[in-house]
């Protein structure tokens, strides 16, 4: 019975019976006309399938939401579809073992919602976090704690620390079966693969009888190496050697047939994702969830395809080969390939009458320097209500020219992360770019800061508002600094020389360390105040006041008591009717952290702000330990610098 296939059922009673799904991101593309709803539709199938299988549960392995900071329709929808399929009064077999406190450590109601007497569960589900919906702000919330809070969820694998991280399993019984389930959220992949590398991950087993339980590992991280950083994905033969399926979310093309690893002797499954977020090769796999069955030590894996899926053609196809060089051959060449991708799509449409209508159609074309480019918006003009993406239908790729004569492509790979890479990679870049900007008005130089580092430092202030994230890295950068110079220097050395060659050694990494320690110490900083209650108000600062993206900034004047204070980027709230005083506070319009506007203005006052430790040295000195008056005035930027090196 191990392993796939139909082998016979065991008896109801004496078994688990699990849906297992990853990678769902509701609200993905929430606001576009077409596609909005794709992401709804999947997830409401996988829990139609729940019901129908009459499974005793469902396991999620992360990336339940595609937003760190979901909008409400998006929660509410979510909300809506569990407590609708997952609420009834479908009795639940399962004896919950293990210690729930542990288990459910940062939730106020740390109990399975099965079993809190104020609700009426039919179908209990399981969830880890995802690297997009993770724990962020003061008091380290995602948007599984809501729905954890409001019991339609159940939300483990949360680390408690970030020095070491302790998995306690949830321990479940039914019949003669026992299942022991270990979940991790996502942690950084650089951070998490150094910590199993020093044994700072420990896995807790039951103390009894544990070679009779079947044991299960959720995780949420890169399944393969990315880039050229060793510590870029997490190995299989990381995690613990006694369990007997691994089921790994995060990555996006699904692989419905279990993989087994003879080093850990376990079995391995990568679910991939319920919906598209990238136009890339792998998203074209077909979709599924699958039904997992459990008796005492023997399992059994069935998929089940999702037909409400929109159908995806890819295509490669190369004008160079071809001898494609003037506009109008490229033209009617693209044209006749993207004619052909639709008729596929509709074909396969024809076959399942549940898929949406308009397909994705991504052709990727290969060009050289002869070839006259083609205008891809005009072209996706042609493809309105014939395809759901003709703003994107196509992608160029330059052939290299080598001056060897080998005239190759550029490196493809049809593996996939989570998200579209082109476009985060963009959205890194443009904020490089705008880090440049800013300090070659000036004719300055980042002298102690790194310019990669502080694009993630940014980043986390930007998309997560984790809002001590910039400040945390530029004193921790400093407090480095500092202590570099007092073991490297003595008394008449060239300081600023010191710091330069300091940076150019670092530099040399393909990423800083520092912000990444500036994280842990900053996240370390964060679960000591929770654990005592000294809990910051996510919402006192009205500059990081998350609205919501449909909702509307409230205008005009109130009646308020005194003068209303004017905060940069939000509109004043009105003022208290019936009291006396001056007028409510006014200001521009509201900033989302989906808008251009709102990320460009919160990097630039970041960088700004590194900028202005060379104009007021007190500030250095207010930042940074004891000792900082001594080297302040060699944390600065350095005027007309020439040398700008854009990677750093």
């Amino acid at each position: 019975m191990t392993g796939d296939g139909d082998s016979q059922d065991p008896p109801e009673e004496e078994s688990f019976s699990i849906l297992i799904a990853t990678d769902n991101h509701l609200g993905y593309k929430e606001k576009d006309a077409i596609r909005g709803e794709d992401s709804f539709i999947a997830f409401e199938e996988i829990l139609q399938h729940a019901v129908k299988q009459k499974v005793d549960m469902i396991l999620l392995g992360g990336d339940l939401f595609h937003d760190n900071k979901p909008s409400r329709t998006t929660v509410h929808k979510a909300t809506t579809l569990l407590r609708q399929y997952c609420f009834g009064d479908n009795p639940i077999q399962i004896e919950f073992l293990s210690d729930q406190k542990a288990n459910f450590h940062t939730s106020q109601f740390p109990r399975v919602n099965y079993e809190d007497p104020n609700l009426n569960v039919g179908i209990p589900v399981f969830s880890i976090h995802g690297n997009h919906d993770d724990p962020a702000g003061p008091q380290g919330l995602c948007a599984l704690d809501l729905l954890s809070a409001s019991g339609v969820i159940n939300y483990f694998g949360k680390a408690s620390s970030v020095d070491d991280i302790v998995i306690n399993p949830l321990l479940m019984k039914k019949g003669p079966t026992k299942l022991a389930i270990y979940g991790l959220g996502s942690v950084r992949d650089e951070r998490l693969h150094r910590m199993f590398l020093h044994n700072k991950v420990r896995v807790t087993r039951p103390e009894q009888d544990q070679e009779d339980w079947f044991n299960i590992f959720v995780i949420h991280q890169n399944h393969v190496k990315r880039g050229t950083s060793a510590t870029s994905y997490i190995p299989e033969d990381f995690l613990p050697y006694f369990m007997d399926l691994i089921i790994w979310g995060h990555e996006h093309d699904c692989k419905p047939e279990l993989e087994h690893n003879e080093i850990i002797n376990a079995y391995v499954l990568q679910p991939g994702s319920s919906v598209a977020t990238s136009l890339s090769e792998g998203e074209t796999l077909p979709k599924h969830c699958f039904k997992l069955k459990v008796w005492k030590k023997n399992f059994c894996l069935n998929k089940i395809p999702l037909t409400t899926v929109r159908p995806f053609i890819f295509k490669d196809v190369s004008l160079v080969d071809n001898d494609i060089v003037g506009e109008k051959e490229v033209h009617s060449f693209l044209q006749y390939h993207v004619d052909d991708m639709i008729e596929r799509a509709n074909e396969l449409r024809d076959n399942n009458v549940n898929a949406p209508e308009l397909p994705l159609i991504r052709l990727r074309y290969e060009f050289n320097s002869l070839t006259i480019p083609i205008n891809s918006a005009k072209f996706g003009l042609e493809y309105l209500n014939r395809v759901a993406n003709p703003n994107d239908i196509l992608l160029s790729v330059k052939r290299k020219d080598y001056s060897s004569g080998d005239n190759k492509s550029t490196a493809r790979s049809g593996t996939i992360k989570d998200e579209d890479d082109e476009s985060e990679k963009k959205t890194t870049a443009s904020r490089g770019a705008l880090a440049l900007d800013i300090m070659k008005a000036d004719n300055k130089e980042m002298k102690i800061l790194f310019e990669k580092s502080l694009c993630i430092a940014s980043d986390d202030f930007v998309e997560k508002m984790e809002n001590e994230s910039v400040t945390e890295y530029i004193d921790f950068a400093m407090e480095q600094c500092e202590e570099y110079l007092r073991k490297k220097s003595k008394f008449g050395d060239d300081l600023e020389e010191k710091v330069r060659i300091r940076k150019a050694v670092m530099s040399k990494d393909d990423i800083p360390d520092d912000v990444e320690e500036a994280r842990r110490r900053w996240e370390k900083r964060r679960m000591e105040k929770q654990a005592r209650g000294e809990v910051d108000n996510e919402d006192s600062d009205p500059e990081t006041l998350d609205l919501g993206e449909e909702d509307q900034p409230a205008r005009g004047r109130g009646r308020g008591r005194g003068r209303g204070a004017r905060a940069r980027g939000t509109r004043g709230t009105r003022g208290a009717r019936g009291s006396r005083g001056g007028r409510g506070s006014r200001g521009g319009k509201t900033a989302t952290k989906s808008t251009k506007g709102t990320l460009d203005s919160m990097f630039s006052r970041s960088v700004n702000a590194a900028s202005s430790i060379s104009s007021s040295p007190a500030r250095v000195s207010q930042r940074s330990t004891k000792n900082t008056k001594n080297t302040a005035q060699y944390l600065d930027i350095t005027e007309d610098s020439s040398d700008f090196d854009e990677d750093n």
